[in-house]
């Protein structure tokens, strides 16, 4: 279809002409006025219009109506389900010849897309004052992906003798992907059964000089052809399965790599923990019955390391206060030895290590919960002697590292009078340690020693205070904000 462009002085005369010649208020004509002024700014210079120029593009676009019902899109095909994963499987290779069957189920194919409906037509209207459009045809629904391939089981061999592996068949291939399905066709459009027609408009009275008439040729549009749905894509091939061999017949003991238990646990008895290590090697199918399909890359036992975890409490707070908070300790395959507590709990300790045991030393402990229980206590004194004061509630500062960050801003006027006040920033830092004391659970930061104007510490001024505790035990920290707003 070609391309036509239209120039924002050439828009402009064709809305007045549709203004002023417009027999009704269509609903193309209000769809033309919408779009008016994204023209104008050069958002859509052309437009895909039959071959009218000038106004007559304008004029057809207005007067023109649909007839006949659009076909609706056809449904998207459904995915295919992924096949499920070989068996997993234990064996000793003792010199009998044995099989294993461990394949993957394939993937199921992916459903095809349903055609489009076909558009309703109906008659087209005859005679009419205005243009017509076809119904459209649909597009077709998209198929479905077919579904994954299982991946192939896993197989593990107890031997003595590796020659006896020869003796072992296994077929562990992955399941093949499903195929994705096919799209369904679009359907075509109504096409009109007249192209255009004449009609006459007389004005004034027959026989008379004020008589006459006007032709005017209308047009009908054929509906666009749908589009075919895409296909699906294939689902991807399973893997095929992993072999893995231990060089002993007797079966592993249980492996507990990571245990997670209360502190309460770990004080009144340590924890054992233990890790089979496994090496990676090439060539599994080279070691088995030949015709075998795995995994080219297979896991051989190559040892196993132990260690225990205990923990020693020399923190303030009882142990029973904290003894439901949970402790995770976990050994590494180079057999190192970890602990870290729960979220819940703030613990300053040091690790102590001695062949495979390993010892937590706590020496301070906090709920994290009674970290930001820090409240405004209120200002005293004036100018010089200015201090602000900040309470803790759950009484844990004389464990905890404590800084302040304040915002300090001041306003001449007054809030009361003018709710538009301009507050100037005094302040933006964190306060010298040597500026902030504690006693007890009372902090106490002397303002009036601020390195700013005496000034801003005027009694009667009008002030907003920001303060940010910034708070850290070991390796935790969190941060809480206090706000004031008020007078000197």
């Amino acid at each position: 279809m070609p391309y036509v462009y239209i120039s924002p002085t050439t828009i402009t005369k064709c809305i007045n002409e549709l203004r002023s010649n417009s027999e009704e208020d269509s609903l193309l004509t209000r769809l033309a006025w919408f779009i008016f002024p994204f023209l104008l700014m050069g958002i859509a210079s052309t437009l895909p219009v039959p071959s009218f120029d000038g106004c007559s593009l304008w004029a057809w676009a207005a007067e023109t109506r649909r007839y006949g019902n659009n076909g609706m899109d056809g449904r998207n095909g459904r995915d295919g389900q992924s096949g499920r994963a070989g068996r997993r499987q234990t064996t000793r290779a003792e010199g009998s010849p044995a099989s294993f069957n461990l394949i993957g189920e394939d993937g199921q194919d992916g459903e095809d897309g349903n055609a489009g409906q076909s558009p309703i037509c109906g008659y087209q209207p005859r005679e009419v004052r205005y243009n017509l459009q076809a119904a459209h045809g649909s597009d077709g629904g998209n198929g479905g992906r077919g579904g994954d391939g299982g991946d192939g089981g896993s197989l593990t061999i107890h031997y003595s003798d590796q020659a006896a592996l020869q003796q072992i068949l296994v077929n562990a291939q992955g399941g093949r992907g499903g195929r994705g399905g096919r799209g369904g066709p679009g359907t075509a459009g109504c096409r009109c059964n007249s192209r255009y027609w004449d009609t006459q408009t007389c004005t004034g009275t027959p026989g008379q000089a004020d008589y006459r008439c006007q032709t005017h040729r209308y047009y009908c549009q054929d509906g666009g052809y749908g589009s075919n749905g895409y296909p699906g894509p294939d689902g991807k091939n399973g893997e095929n399965g992993q072999l893995a061999l231990i060089n002993q017949l007797e079966p592993l003991p249980p492996e507990a790599p990571s245990q997670t238990r209360s502190v309460r646990d770990f004080a009144t008895q340590p924890v054992r923990l233990s890790r089979n290590l496994w090496a990676s090697r090439q060539g599994a199918a080279s070691l088995l019955a030949a015709g075998s399909i795995v995994n080219n890359t297979y896991s051989e036992y190559v040892g196993r390391v132990e260690g225990e975890v205990g923990l020693e409490w020399q923190a303030e707070r009882p142990l029973h206060t904290v003894s439901a908070i949970a402790m995770t300790a976990t050994i590494q395959e180079n057999g190192e030895l970890t602990a870290e507590f729960s979220d819940d709990l703030w613990a300053e300790y040091t690790t102590h290590r001695q062949a495979d045991q390993m010892t937590v030393r706590v020496t301070h402990m906090i709920r994290a919960s009674d970290v930001t229980r820090l409240a405004w206590g209120g200002t005293e004194g004036s100018n010089r002697n200015l201090t602000a004061v900040v309470l803790d509630l759950a009484g844990e500062s004389a464990y905890l590292n404590t800084q302040f960050r304040l915002r300090l801003k001041t306003t001449d006027g007054n809030p009361s009078d003018d709710r538009r006040l301009r507050y100037t920033t005094r302040y933006d830092e964190i306060i010298s340690a040597d500026l902030v004391s504690l006693d007890n659970n009372r902090f106490t930061i002397a303002m009036g020693r601020l390195p700013i104007d005496l000034g801003t510490f005027r009694q009667g001024t009008y002030a907003r205070i920001e303060l940010t505790a910034i708070r850290s035990l070991g390796i935790n920290s969190a941060e809480q904000s206090i706000s004031w707003e008020g007078r000197f």
